[in-house]
């Protein structure tokens, strides 16, 4: 099976996946990058980016935080929003905390993003330190309440089941071991932290991670029984829901274009606005005997206010029975049309021609300057 065209001038691929029970299905993912104006229109960018094929995190895999998970999900039961982007501050002035929000269709989000700060013992009390004044800071699960606390061995290591890639985590460590260590950069608004041993909720607009706790109640039972009757298939109480990587107050009803969002704080300027556009995404499933066709699914909006951009992504599957070379080719976009010159569309400005004879005739005709 293979992608035979695509009309959309968008990024795509297939994949096969099992879905919990056991049947293949092939996934199809459109991803589009998009330009923003300032009044919220979004226009195709000249240049796609590409498909993420593996996470992709902001350093270290094994201790930062994930800047893009992978697009091939199964599903997504709603629409993820997610923020790729920084706090900025107005006009460039330094400042020692900003408050930034992302609004989508009137459902509001705020945080508080400090400059650095570390604890500091004052009469014998921690303290936090005065915030250092910044234009510009990542807003990411690695500068949220979180982390380890690895101080009293491996038997006893602690850690925040909601982001094992933050910082100001302490379960067992001593005020003297907690001198000098830093604080969160991005905090809850009315629930600061004011103790070396608060435990607030992490916040941020980024992928949480697939081991947080939010995530993880719905992967299902890995249980003896799920071993010896089930492995290697996902167990039968696996919830797609698993599948959102965004925060939970950042789930939405299936996006079908027009909704309104808005990111403040994330930019030189002080509001970026976006209005989804509305698109259909056509996908013909063409098997030997039939073929199907499917819509594609608006399952996932990532923004990156900072660069006026967002990203759209479109998701459809269809079962593919026992003998996957039933399912020859996959036609995404509108239909293509022979032209007159043996064209039957572009991408990105290029030719594309269905058959390798047409191709090479137009080269001819090229060279000779008859085109």
């Amino acid at each position: 099976m293979q992608i035979e065209s695509n009309t959309t001038g968008m990024e795509a691929e297939l994949t096969l996946i099992a879905d919990k029970d056991a049947r293949d299905q092939c996934v199809v993912v459109v991803k589009g990058t998009f330009t923003v104006d300032a009044l919220g229109q979004l226009t195709l960018a000249d240049t796609q980016k590409p498909l993420v094929y593996a996470d992709e995190h902001y350093g270290d895999p094994g201790t930062t935080s994930i800047r893009y998970e992978c697009d091939f999900a199964l599903e997504k039961p709603f629409t993820d929003v997610l923020v790729v982007g920084k706090a900025v501050s107005p006009k460039g002035v330094p400042v020692q905390h900003l408050s930034c929000a992302l609004e989508v269709q009137g459902r509001v989000k705020k945080l508080i993003v400090f400059g650095d700060r570390y604890w500091m013992r004052r009469f014998g009390l921690l303290t936090p330190s005065p915030a250092k004044k910044f234009t510009e800071m990542p807003i990411t699960y690695d500068g949220a309440f979180g982390g380890m606390d690895d101080s009293k061995g491996t038997p006893k290591i602690a850690v925040e089941p909601e982001n094992l890639a933050g910082i100001g985590f302490h379960r067992y460590r001593s005020a003297k071991e907690i001198d000098g260590t830093p604080l969160p950069n991005v905090e809850r608004p009315g629930k600061l932290i004011s103790s070396a041993h608060d435990k607030p909720e992490p916040i941020g607009y980024g992928c949480i991670s697939r081991n947080a706790k939010q995530r993880v109640q719905f992967a299902g039972t890995y249980d003896q029984h799920w071993l010896d009757n089930v492995c290697p298939f996902l167990p039968e109480d696996f919830d797609s829901r698993y599948f959102q990587s965004a925060p939970i107050d950042q789930q939405f009803p299936t996006f079908t274009g027009g909704e309104h969002i808005r990111c403040q704080h994330m930019s030189i300027d002080s509001t970026v606005t976006y209005i989804i556009p509305k698109m259909d995404i056509p996908v013909r499933y063409n098997f030997i005997d039939r073929t199907e066709k499917r819509f594609g699914v608006l399952d996932t909006v990532i923004l990156e206010p900072h660069d006026k951009v967002a990203i759209l992504i479109w998701r459809t599957k269809v079962p593919v029975g026992k003998k996957l070379n039933m399912l020859r080719t996959v036609e995404i976009g509108e239909p293509l049309q022979m032209g007159d010159d043996g064209i039957i569309g572009q991408k990105n400005g290029k030719p594309h021609f269905k058959h390798l004879n047409t191709a090479i005739k137009w080269i001819q005709k090229e060279k000779l300057g008859e085109i």
